[in-house]
This record gives C-alpha cells, sequence and structure tokens, in this order.
C-alpha cells in the first residue's frame, strides 16, 4: 500500500499516514459489520469500563509480563463484551444509509479508541517501528487520548438524541 502510494507521488510521511488510515478504516468497516449495530455500543462500554479497571488495577499484578497491561486490557474488553448481553442493552438502530453511516462511524471511532490506548499502554520506542511519529502522536499524546475517549461518547450521545 505505502509503496503504491509513493509510486503515485504521495511523500513518505503522508503515505504512512494515508495508510494507517486506510488500514484503521477497512478493519473499522470489518469490525463494524462483525460485531453489529446491536453490541457496538456494547464494546464501546467494555472498552471504558476495561481502561478504568486497568487504571485502578494495583501495579504489582502488571510486574509479570512487560506487555501484561496489553494482555489484560484485551482480555477485560474480550470478556465484557461475552458478558454484555447481561449487563447492556443499548444498540444502534436503524436502517437505510444513515444505519451504515452511524454503524461505520461508530466502529471506526472505538477502533482508533483501542489503538490509542493500545499505543499508549506499549512502549513509545516499539510502537514508532510501526508507525510514525507523526501517526503516534494522532493517537498516544495527552489530548489525542482525551479525543479517543470523549468523541465516541458525544457521538453516541449524537445519534441517540437524533433519533428520539
Amino acid at each position: 500500500m505505502e509503496n503504491f502510494l509513493l509510486k503515485i507521488g504521495v511523500s513518505v510521511q503522508w503515505a504512512d499516514e494515508i495508510a494507517l488510515f486506510l488500514i484503521l478504516a477497512g478493519v473499522s468497516v470489518a469490525f463494524g459489520f462483525f460485531m453489529g449495530r446491536f453490541r457496538l455500543i456494547n464494546v464501546l462500554i467494555s472498552i471504558y469500563i476495561a481502561i478504568a479497571l486497568l487504571s485502578v488495577l494495583p501495579k504489582e499484578f502488571l510486574k509479570f509480563n512487560q506487555h501484561a497491561d496489553v494482555f489484560l486490557f484485551l482480555i477485560f474488553v474480550i470478556g465484557l463484551t461475552l458478558a454484555d448481553s447481561a449487563l447492556f442493552d443499548i444498540h444502534i438502530s436503524g436502517s437505510g444509509a444513515y444505519f451504515f453511516w452511524r454503524l461505520f462511524v461508530m466502529s471506526f471511532l472505538e477502533i482508533g479508541l483501542i489503538f490509542s490506548i493500545l499505543t499508549t499502554l506499549l512502549p513509545r520506542k516499539e510502537v514508532l517501528e510501526y508507525i510514525s511519529a507523526d501517526a503516534y502522536n494522532y493517537f498516544a499524546s495527552s489530548y489525542a487520548q482525551f479525543l479517543w475517549m470523549v468523541i465516541p461518547l458525544l457521538f453516541v450521545f449524537f445519534i441517540n438524541k437524533k433519533l428520539r
């Protein structure tokens, strides 16, 4: 993908960021269709609960492995998502073109949030082996972390208000 963008005249810096965006967009579409409208909001709630649990977990539990926090975050998200039918009953309703737009945006915001959390949990040097420093800042800077946490909530508020 990056080589294709370079061949059509896109700079190296932009090629990295465009390729990352296209990958995130593709994963977002697949994630949105895989999870479905009934579970997409529940996954978002699971992400917030998982990061909250991880932030209050005693650091002694995380010393067994360099990436223990990443593994525990993913285990929390997966476990909460599997138990979501007993915990949550919220979904993205509707049909037609507006439904697909809401589904895509919600799944993109969730994948962005997960990527932001993972980039902050992993060592910066390790993450920079795979993405550019600018792309890293889009997900791991303090402002980016805040925006990735708040924007999905605002989107849920917006679509729920519009649907009522």
